[in-house]
C-alpha cells in the first residue's frame, strides 16, 4: 500500500485530534478519571504541538489514516536528533503499515537534515507495537522514559540514521 504524508492543513486539526484520542482511548482504563481528562487534553492539543513541532499526517486517497508529530528540537532530544511524538492509527488501518510508513518518513527527513538519531517514546505498548520500532531498528533507549501523566509510562526508543 502506497501512502501520502504531508504535513497536515489547520483545517485538518480536529480530524487529527480525534485519531488521537481514540488511538489512546485505551488508557483510559488504566488512568484516573481526573488523569485520562488531562491527558486527553493534551494530546488532543494540536495547535499547541503544531507551535515547536510538525504534525504529520498519512493519507489513503483522501482519508487521513495516521498522524504523528515530528520535533526537530524537541525535551530529551539532542541537537543530533528528531523526536516523534504520538504515533495515532486508525482503528480499521492498523496492521496495515501506516505506521510504518510514518516514521520511515522521519527517518528520512532526519538524514536530510544531517540529524544523526530519530528518537521516541512508546506509552505501555498500547499504540505503536514494538514489532514496528524493532524491525525499523530502533532500540530501548531508558534515558527516554518518562511518566507523561500519573500512572502511564512512556518508554524511550531510538534509532541510529
Amino acid at each position: 500500500m502506497t501512502y501520502e504524508i504531508r504535513v497536515a492543513n489547520p483545517e485538518e486539526y480536529d480530524i487529527v485530534s480525534s485519531l488521537v484520542i481514540d488511538a489512546y482511548a485505551d488508557l483510559a482504563a488504566i488512568m484516573s478519571p481526573d488523569a485520562w481528562s488531562s491527558f486527553a487534553h493534551d494530546i488532543a492539543n494540536v495547535n499547541g504541538r503544531v507551535a515547536d513541532g510538525q504534525q504529520l499526517v498519512c493519507l489513503e486517497g483522501d482519508k487521513i489514516v495516521g498522524t504523528l508529530t515530528m520535533y526537530q528540537t524537541w525535551q530529551g532530544a539532542q541537537a543530533d536528533a528528531i523526536a516523534i511524538r504520538l504515533v495515532a492509527v486508525d482503528t480499521e488501518h492498523r496492521m496495515r503499515g501506516v505506521a510504518r510508513a510514518m516514521i520511515n518518513g522521519v527517518i528520512n527527513q532526519a538524514k536530510a537534515l544531517g540529524k544523526k538519531r530519530v528518537v521516541c517514546t512508546q506509552v505501555q505498548d498500547v499504540v505503536l507495537r514494538n514489532e514496528v520500532l524493532n524491525e525499523l531498528g530502533f532500540e530501548r533507549e531508558p534515558s527516554l522514559d518518562h511518566q507523561p501523566a500519573p500512572g502511564v509510562h512512556a518508554y524511550g526508543y531510538s534509532i541510529t540514521v
